[in-house]
């Protein structure tokens, strides 16, 4: 029997123009880029391009600052967060190498990402309040794979370029997808570890040798019209921002100035120690934080005072053979953050396909169990 197709939605006018004003801004970028490339400039290729540093936010609108007065007899509201972190795009993950546990490749992710962004705004409409005054998405870096180690360069399926293309892209079309949905997105950004353009980390202009920053630039020059959407960009590579009474921190995590980890409690203790250092180094310049956001490790945790993202990836070959961890499904972080009451739902947004439901709502396991 032959399943039936979901019926196409029409483009319209205005969608096919931006559609197309799209196009030609991503082959006018990748032209660039790969003259860029030619040239031998490959530690300024983003400032060769894009010209000068864009510096965000030089005015922060009223929006960011102040939420508008409530209605009576209206849900008190609440502000949506969520981590867009360590994508990927351009890697492959072979299924046989692990066991059959996992599959990743840009057919694959671009499912991943469109499964990321209808679950959630199902559980948002669906599950909570449904009152928002906005939305916060941090991008919390290494959206490509960016060919770091010798071993991507072979493997992977697209060059840092393309894929830093098909990244802004998708991104482009979450958050304007949200700002037509909650009226209001406010996205802070940090470059992570694989989108840098260098052999080994440098420290000084960090943020300016990375694909990661290149896709935040091309993002700010699509929405620089659109007032409803606010980017946060820094060359500290760190946002501090506040959710009604909550101070967030984010940075990708590849700097907290700490090692070590197990496959048995993951990344925990590094984490720990490192937002430990941070916190101190944070509250001495008079700049206190209560949670730390960050990705980097792969591994969802919601801890104490941090929060981690786990990555659309998934699991792969490095996992498998370096650390001996076990498999986790491909999922990103999402909350909501009350005035009052501060982060209240928590969700795993799992982006891979859903495991077969089970026929019954609840079943005895283990040993046989004889009625009373």
């Amino acid at each position: 029997m032959t399943a039936k197709k979901k019926p196409v939605r029409p483009v319209s006018t205005d969608e096919a123009k931006r559609i197309v004003a799209l196009q030609d801004q991503v082959n006018r970028l990748t032209k660039d880029l790969r003259k860029a490339l030619r040239d031998g400039n490959s530690n300024d290729i983003i400032s060769d391009v894009l010209g000068g540093i864009v510096n965000t936010p030089k005015a922060i609108p009223a929006w960011v600052r102040k939420a508008e007065k409530r209605e009576r007899h209206k849900a008190t509201p609440e502000v949506p967060v969520t981590m867009w972190s360590d994508w990927h795009l351009g890697e492959v993950v072979t299924k046989a190498e692990v066991n059959g546990a996992n599959e990743y490749n840009m057919t694959i992710a671009r499912e991943r990402i469109e499964r990321l962004f209808s679950v959630t705004e199902k559980l948002l409409t669906e599950n909570h309040t449904n009152n928002y005054p906005g939305m916060v998405i941090n991008l919390t870096g290494d959206m490509v794979s960016g060919g770091l180690h010798p071993e991507l360069v072979a493997t992977d399926e697209l060059e840092a370029i393309p894929a830093s293309i098909k990244a802004f892209e998708w991104i482009a079309g979450g958050i304007a997808r949200f700002a037509d949905k909650y009226g209001r997105v406010y996205v802070p950004c940090v470059p992570g570890n694989h989108g840098r353009t260098t052999h080994r980390p440098e420290f000084k202009r960090y943020y300016r040798k990375n694909y990661d920053w290149l896709i935040y630039q091309m993002l700010i020059r699509h929405f620089a019209s659109d007032p409803r959407v606010q980017f946060d960009v820094r060359p500290s590579n760190e946002v501090l921002y506040r959710v009604f009474n909550i101070r967030y921190l984010l940075l990708h995590g590849d700097m907290l100035g700490v090692g070590g980890g197990d496959g048995i409690i993951g990344a925990i203790g590094p984490i720990r120690r490192g937002e430990v250092k941070k916190s101190g180094a944070y509250s001495s310049q008079g700049t206190p934080f209560d949670m730390m956001l960050h990705g980097h490790y792969h591994q969802k945790l919601w801890l104490p005072n941090s929060t981690g993202a786990g990555s659309p990836k998934g699991y792969c070959e490095y996992v498998k053979n370096a650390l001996n961890a076990k498999p986790e499904r491909p999922t990103q972080p999402l909350w909501s953050v009350h005035e009052k009451h501060g982060q209240t739902a928590h969700w795993d947004v799992y982006v891979d396909k859903p495991p077969k439901k089970s026929s019954e709502w609840m079943a005895v396991l283990g040993a046989h169990h004889e009625a009373a």
